[in-house]
């Protein structure tokens, strides 16, 4: 069966990151897929037709980070199958969000031995990334255990690859939501993200980091709910 709403996670997710909010929409009778991304070396293209494909007609794409970049994706390119996205935390284009750093990821690409680029992603996440939640933490920092340098650098080198959002369609609903203490986004990509989705609903809040599914998924399944009803 085919799923209602599909959840894309960012780039230190996993199929889990969305598992309690899952069970609150399955509970409200709705089916739900969770994404997992490849170990091997993919394209986020990939990943939004992959999104699609188990997605019922018209359905919903729940995107955090990265995962919001390919729910844009989808959205642009299949817009007749895509009827709704929640983008969580995430941006507008990833040539602006990773700045010179897109370059550097292209650049270093042929070099084997990658064992360096999880310490360099851990170096880069601070409390406010967590919303000072060590639960929180502890998943997040789990997934990074988890994953190999390789499979890590397969999901940076995706995001560094990804083409612009040129337009998105207008038949396609959007929720933006933000979180107000999280570093990862600047305001500057937030408003460049209201320009070119413009949102049917926003949703700013006050605490969980970059990870607010994580931090309160029963707030967050109510949010979600009320734009799937609405």
């Amino acid at each position: 069966m085919k799923a209602d709403v599909v959840f894309v996670p960012g780039l230190l997710g996993d199929r889990g990151s969305f598992a309690d909010v899952q069970t609150i929409l399955r509970d409200s009778g709705l089916a739900t897929f969770s994404y997992d991304y490849p170990s091997y070396h993919f394209s986020l293209e990939d990943v939004a037709r992959e999104s699609v494909e188990v997605m019922k007609r018209g359905g919903c794409i729940v995107g955090a980070s990265m995962g919001g970049y390919v729910a844009l994706l989808a959205a642009e390119r299949f817009p007749r199958d895509v009827g709704k996205v929640v983008l969580v935390n995430t941006f507008a284009s990833a040539r602006r969000i990773l700045g010179w750093r897109r370059f550097l990821i292209k650049l270093v690409a042929p070099v084997p031995n990658k064992g360096w680029i999880k310490l360099l992603v851990r170096k880069g996440m601070k409390d406010s990334h967590f919303g000072g939640d060590e639960r929180v933490k502890s998943y997040v920092l789990g997934v990074l255990h988890r994953l190999s340098p390789e499979a890590l650098f397969a999901r940076l080198k995706a995001l560094a690859e990804a083409p612009d959002v040129r337009e998105f369609p207008p038949e396609v609903l959007a929720m933006v939501v933000y979180v107000m203490g999280d570093p990862t986004v600047p305001q500057s990509e937030r408003k460049n993200l209201f320009d070119l989705v413009n949102p049917q609903r926003t949703v700013f809040l006050e605490r969980g980091g970059h990870f607010p599914y994580l931090a309160n998924p029963d707030g967050f399944a109510e949010n979600l709910l009320d734009f799937l009803k609405g």
